[in-house]
């Protein structure tokens, strides 16, 4: 008895019971205006050619272009020109977010190395070698070093914006020595210094965008996804991460580490990499980050500029320094 009153009452289109006025009939077009001039089409090749139009969207063109060179700022060290709007706060809010759930995280489950630990003390020295021949000031940000002791967590280490510092202990075997510590931090450190994470914030109203309109045109969310993930968030992640390289090889020279260790690192990685991977290929274009050979082809490329770097910085009179407790 429900169900057949309810059918009943809706039997009737909704414009009649609403009194909506018939969008079909012709009584409609008749009392209601319409724009003769395109007979009821806008194209754009109408739009082009009217002044008004033409005036407007020079207008909005050259806010935009003036916005984006108004932007754009040179990357320390790499001197790559890159659009960044978001202020340096925003950041720093993101990264000291991000920093709180994580150290809270690892930090309830008993995972974070004691400060005076010999592993802490030794990679916050190395960091701090790196940060000292770096381009901005070491007292800027509130840097802070945790170590992750979790052998079974995945190899990993990163900085976050606000200068805080992650390194799992399970990097530390592919590592080996200081100096393939040095290639992992600087490389870190480099993403920091290079505001990484602002260029992402400033290219996602881009990325959004194109994906509306294809979304418009096509229907098709997944789909779409994976175009604008290969043709632009992909690459551009995946510069980045070649800039960091190029940047990190170039400070831990400066700071008189080997930068010949750096892509017998990459070897190391690439090896434990295809063997995680048993087998299966690893599509760098659907990847974030460059394939481990071209990282390492990169390293040995950048091998006599970064050997140049290292003499310049009086390192042969450093390493005898360091050397002296040694005789003693």
């Amino acid at each position: 008895m429900f169900k057949s009153s309810i059918i009943n009452r809706f039997k009737f289109p909704i414009a009649t019971k609403l009194k909506f006025p018939n969008f079909k009939s012709n009584n409609f077009i008749k009392n209601y205006a319409t724009y003769t001039r395109f007979n009821n089409k806008i194209s754009s090749s109408n739009l082009l050619y009217d002044p008004t139009s033409r005036r407007y969207l020079g207008i909005f063109i050259g806010v935009c272009g003036l916005i984006y060179i108004s932007n754009l700022h040179e990357a320390p060290v790499s001197g790559r020109y890159r659009f960044i709007w978001t202020p340096e706060w925003l950041e720093k809010k993101i990264g000291d977010y991000s920093y709180n759930q994580l150290y809270n995280q690892y930090q309830i489950q008993g995972k974070i190395l004691p400060s005076n630990h010999p592993t802490t003390i030794k990679i916050a020295g190395i960091f701090k070698r790196i940060l000292k021949v770096s381009p901005i000031d070491e007292n800027k940000l509130d840097w802070k070093i945790h170590i992750i002791n979790d052998p079974n967590a995945p190899p990993n280490a990163f900085v976050l914006p606000g200068g805080k510092v992650f390194v799992f202990s399970s990097i530390l075997n592919i590592c080996q020595n200081d100096d393939g510590l040095a290639t992992v931090l600087s490389h870190e450190f480099a993403h920091q210094l290079a505001r990484h994470t602002g260029e992402n914030l400033s290219k996602t109203p881009f990325y959004s965008a194109i994906s509306v309109i294809l979304y418009t045109l096509t229907g098709a969310d997944i789909f779409n996804r994976l175009i604008v993930n290969a043709i632009f968030t992909m690459p551009a992640s995946r510069q980045m991460e070649t800039e960091a390289d190029y940047i990190g090889l170039m400070l831990m020279s400066k700071a008189c580490f080997n930068p010949d260790e750096s892509y017998k690192l990459w070897e190391r990685m690439a090896q434990f990499e295809k063997n995680l991977r048993r087998g299966l290929i690893n599509a760098e274009f659907l990847s974030t980050h460059p394939a481990s050979e071209r990282r390492i082809q990169n390293m040995i490329d950048w091998l006599p500029e970064a050997r140049k770097e290292r003499e310049n910085s009086n390192c042969f009179q450093y390493n005898q320094f360091i050397d002296l407790p040694r005789f003693f």
